[in-house]
């Protein structure tokens, strides 16, 4: 049987030490490399990020309010850059010089057509 430990023992905030194959360390740590892009987020699991994290709830005979406050925020920050990086990205918005000759082409394009129905209605 496991003995419960305190927060004395276990840091349950920002600092709270995570197991990954590919990290290990602080999570606060995890957040400003991935921010700083030296860590790609596409290769950290958050759902083993959590379950580490409840497994070690699970044992605490006490817990902080404050501590929790921070793994959500940063579990929310890690959660909201993840589905970033895996949503499509936007079209850059087009020119308005490359609009006006894409409706120019289209007009050239629509009179070539009439041209070409009035030439084989002369035929």
């Amino acid at each position: 049987m496991t003995t419960p430990i305190s927060n004395r023992d276990q840091t349950l905030g920002a600092g709270y030490a995570v197991t990954l194959p590919v990290y290990e360390g602080p999570l606060d740590l995890l957040l400003r490399m991935i921010e700083t892009q030296e860590m790609d987020i596409s290769v950290v699991s958050l759902m083993s990020v959590t379950d580490q994290y409840l497994r070690t709830l699970n044992q605490l005979e006490e817990i902080e309010a404050g501590a929790l406050a921070e793994f959500l925020v940063i579990a929310s920050r890690l959660l909201y850059i993840k589905s970033y990086h895996l949503l499509p990205k936007p079209r850059p918005p087009v020119d308005d010089e490359e609009e006006a000759s894409g409706d120019a082409l289209v007009r050239q394009l629509l009179e070539y057509r009439r041209f070409k129905e009035a030439a084989s209605a002369l035929r």
